[in-house]
């Protein structure tokens, strides 16, 4: 099923054009990202794709039997609605149908015998059944357990909770809607690894259509078969993973590049006729036509090579194999532990990544690290006193009033006019670009100055929080080239898995519970995270042996018990039609009372009889 059809879709803004001719469709299943630089537009699109921005030319078809879910708080109905109130709302045809089935539960026992309202309770129940109003709890138990609500948080007010719990509880309440098309604007922001991980497998599984905006390239490559760049204020359609969109997008460039070169070169021997004959009495009607051919070329504009990398033209100094950093029963936290017993070893070549979920003291730690906060106990030592570069990608020590070459200058005022474009030059600022106010740079652009004036500064240790942080796919690339060539030690905080994959050597993995020290990459660390589950089943097996007996003998007990309420309620049924039963209001009354206690207590001890067949 066709979900979603743009077609030459356009959006000016202030008489600019911001994009032109975006065209593709949305397909049933599709998983689809949609990247491209900040400021291309794709926020943007998404707006006009709801209708929230008016479109200016092209067209947006919208399957009319298709439901479009999008991520945002606005979800949320009302904030001050309890989160499972909120959540209910969802499943609100359900609740209604579950109160008229028990409104008419009420109406037989008065009335047993009316086949109308026989026929309309088995009805109602029967589409109850199959609209699965025997299974919403549970889904709603399960969506909220993997975007981290604990069932004691289930009365709480919205209002109460932080903006990022808002919008998981937002997310939650989305997917429980399931629409057929789910849009999803930075999806990975507010959530730790463990629910991304989560919420990649269950996107993959999902039955709709989902479109993303999207920079988080590992999230990419684990949920989306189809890429549409919004690039030189167009779109371009890659089908495949995202390695698939990084090759097929350099045999592009390289096949535009050719088909440039020889427009070009075509062009250049026509003007080269037209410039010898042009005022040749003889030929100069030929050169008129040569004119014209020229004039009729469609022009392919110049495709510019969008991976320059940056230069690391500076001298590193020689990593050592020491142990430069040594945790030793540290506990860290504020008025209370927030971690303890937190211990690991650094040394000189090793870049370090704090990772774990969301609230286990990640930052905390790195504060402790970088002598900003005591540690509650313990030591952390180093082998010396390390110059420390600390990242920021919010520039906040940038001077906005400045052009890039003052700004360097003044950090630096012994280079000469050439030292300081030549700098400049290897993190891609390059003739009159460096004349530049800082005021008008794009984000890009801002994060590229911040990271030459580290590397300019020559530290000895990097420190970077969350160094990927809302930055696009280009910028990323570059963060990543500039401290994959770093040869000095970095310590780190991430939830940028493919980040962590490319520039970790060494993983200190954080829990509520315990630190995990690892040697290698994320991919490493993973694979090891599993065997050592894998072992921990191993060992557990003596155990579930033992109690793999034991739970066949409650197996056997609960399948008697279960067969003796079957037969109970089977034999009360039957007594709800004699006479003088349901003649007889209070005794019937008594007999359906008995037979819903019942059959609750049966639908507990099935819940707990396949549980057991499970382990």
């Amino acid at each position: 099923m066709n979900i979603l059809s743009i077609s030459k879709l356009q959006k000016e803004f202030n008489g600019e054009i911001l994009f032109k001719n975006i065209s593709f469709e949305i397909n049933s299943k599709d998983k689809t990202a949609v990247i491209g630089k900040n400021g291309t537009g794709k926020s943007t699109l998404l707006k006009m794709i709801l209708g929230d921005l008016r479109i200016d030319s092209g067209e947006i078809h919208k399957n009319s039997k298709a439901v479009i879910g999008y991520l945002s708080q606005d979800v949320i109905t009302d904030k001050n609605n309890s989160l499972i109130t909120e959540m209910n709302e969802v499943f609100s045809n359900l609740i209604d149908l579950e109160n008229k089935i028990k409104d008419l539960a009420a109406k037989l026992v008065g009335n047993p015998h009316n086949e109308k309202l026989l026929n309309k309770y088995a009805s109602l129940e029967n589409l109850f059944l199959t609209q699965g109003g025997y299974d919403y709890h549970y889904k709603i138990d399960l969506i909220l357990s993997k975007f981290g609500f604990k069932k004691e948080e289930y009365s709480r007010s919205i209002d109460t909770f932080s903006g990022g719990e808002k919008t998981r509880i937002a997310f939650a309440k989305l997917l429980l809607i399931n629409p057929d098309l789910l849009i999803l604007d930075e999806p990975t922001n507010h959530l730790d690894i463990a629910i991304i991980e989560w919420l990649e497998d269950y996107l993959n599984k999902y039955e709709g259509a989902v479109l993303i905006v999207t920079h988080d390239k590992y999230f990419i490559t684990k949920v989306c078969k189809k890429i549409i760049e919004i690039d030189h204020k167009t779109s371009n359609i890659y089908h495949g993973s995202f390695e698939n969109y990084l090759e097929e997008k350099v045999k592009r460039y390289e096949l535009l590049l050719k088909s440039y070169m020889r427009q070009q070169k075509e062009i250049a021997h026509l003007q080269s006729f037209v410039d010898r004959f042009r005022y040749n009495s003889k030929r100069a009607s030929i050169a008129q036509d040569r004119v014209k051919k020229i004039n009729k070329i469609v022009r392919i504009d110049k495709p510019t090579n969008a991976s320059r990398r940056v230069k690391m033209a500076f001298e590193n100094k020689r990593a050592t194999r020491d142990i430069i950093l040594d945790v030793n029963k540290v506990s860290i936290g504020y008025d209370f532990p927030i971690l303890s017993n937190i211990n690991f070893t650094m040394r000189g070549y090793d870049k370090l990544a704090i990772i774990g979920p969301n609230g286990t003291g990640k930052t905390t730690l790195l504060k402790v690290i970088e002598k900003k906060l005591l540690p509650l106990k313990g030591k952390v030592d180093f082998l010396r006193e390390y110059k420390i570069g600390y990242f920021d990608q919010n520039q906040e020590n940038l001077n906005y009033s400045k052009t890039i070459f003052e700004e360097i200058h003044d950090y630096y005022p012994m280079y000469s006019n050439k030292d300081v474009r030549s700098a400049a030059a290897r993190f891609l600022f390059t003739n009159d670009d460096v004349l530049k106010p800082i005021s008008i740079l794009s984000g890009g652009e801002k994060v590229r100055l911040v990271l030459l004036l580290l590397m300019l500064s020559n530290p000895d240790l990097l420190v970077l929080d969350e160094p990927t942080n809302h930055l696009d796919i280009e910028t990323k690339d570059i963060i990543e080239d500039v401290f994959d060539q770093f040869s000095g030690p970095i310590i780190f905080v991430s939830h940028d898995r493919y980040f962590i994959n490319k520039i970790g050597t060494k993983i200190v993995h954080l829990s509520n519970d315990r630190v995990l020290e690892f040697e290698g990459s994320y991919e490493e660390f993973k694979d090891y995270s599993s065997s050592l589950e894998q072992k921990k089943e191993k060992k557990n097996k003596t155990k579930i042996k033992v109690k793999r007996i034991n739970n066949d003998k409650e197996i056997k007990i609960l399948e008697k018990r279960i067969h003796s309420i079957e037969k109970e309620i089977k034999n009360l049924e039957i007594e709800t039609y004699k006479e003088d039963v349901f003649t007889n209001y209070q005794d019937l009354n008594k007999l359906t009372l008995k037979i819903n206690e019942l059959k609750e207590e049966l639908r507990i001890l099935d819940a707990k009889y396949y549980g057991l067949l499970n382990l």
